[in-house]
C-alpha cells in the first residue's frame, strides 16, 4: 500500500504541547486487546487491532512495508502492541530500529467520545473532531503531532515514526490554523 503524499501547506501541525495541553479522544466500549507479532524481516505485513465482542470493528491498522524496520538480530521482527485503556491510542515496543515508510491508521467513527472540556474549547463535536491529529508521546510528556490525514472521514494516519505512545489528540484551545484536511 503506497502512503499518500501529504502537502505540509495544506495540513498544518499544531507545535509539540505538554500532555496537559491536549485533548485525547476518548472511547467506548470492548477494547483491542494486547498483542504480539513476529513476521520475517523483509516482508510486507498489515496488523489489524479490531474491539471484542460483540462489535469487532477495526480500532487501528499498522501497515509495515517491506524494509521499513530492520530487525536487531536475526531475520524476524517482533512487535508488542498494547491498546491504551479508554483512548484512541496505543503503546508499540520492539528491539527492532525502525526506517521509513510505517503507519498507523485509527477508526474512531463508531466509538467516538469527546473529552470533558473538548465542546468548551471548540464549540461542537464536530469542529473538535476537524482537529484531531494522531500525535506521538515524548519520554518528557510532550505530545508531538504527526503529518496525519484522512483516508475515510473517520479515519485518521499517520507516519509510525519509532516505538512509544501513539494518540488520536487535538490541543486543549482551539488552534488558529487550518483543520486537517480531508
Amino acid at each position: 500500500m503506497a502512503p499518500v503524499v501529504v502537502d505540509p501547506t495544506a495540513t498544518p501541525r499544531s507545535p509539540p504541547l505538554p500532555l496537559a495541553s491536549v485533548l485525547v479522544l476518548e472511547s467506548w466500549g470492548a477494547p483491542a486487546e494486547d498483542t504480539i507479532v513476529r513476521f520475517p524481516a523483509g516482508a510486507d505485513r498489515v496488523i489489524l487491532l479490531r474491539r471484542g465482542a460483540p462489535d469487532n470493528n477495526m480500532f487501528a491498522r499498522l501497515v509495515f512495508p517491506a524494509g521499513s524496520i530492520t530487525p536487531a538480530r536475526g531475520d524476524t521482527i517482533t512487535l508488542q502492541i498494547r491498546p491504551r485503556p479508554g483512548v484512541f491510542g496505543i503503546d508499540l515496543s520492539t528491539e527492532d530500529q525502525f526506517n521509513s515508510g510505517a503507519q498507523i491508521a485509527f477508526s474512531y467513527g463508531l466509538h467516538f467520545v469527546a473529552p470533558a472540556g473538548a465542546r468548551a474549547a471548540y464549540g461542537t463535536d464536530y469542529r473538535f473532531e476537524r482537529y484531531l491529529a494522531v500525535s506521538q508521546l515524548a519520554p518528557d510528556s510532550t505530545v508531538v503531532f504527526l503529518d496525519s490525514y484522512r483516508i475515510a472521514s473517520d479515519v485518521l494516519t499517520a507516519p509510525i515514526t519509532g516505538v512509544g505512545s501513539y494518540l488520536v489528540a487535538a490541543p486543549r484551545s482551539a488552534p488558529r490554523f487550518r483543520s486537517i484536511a480531508w
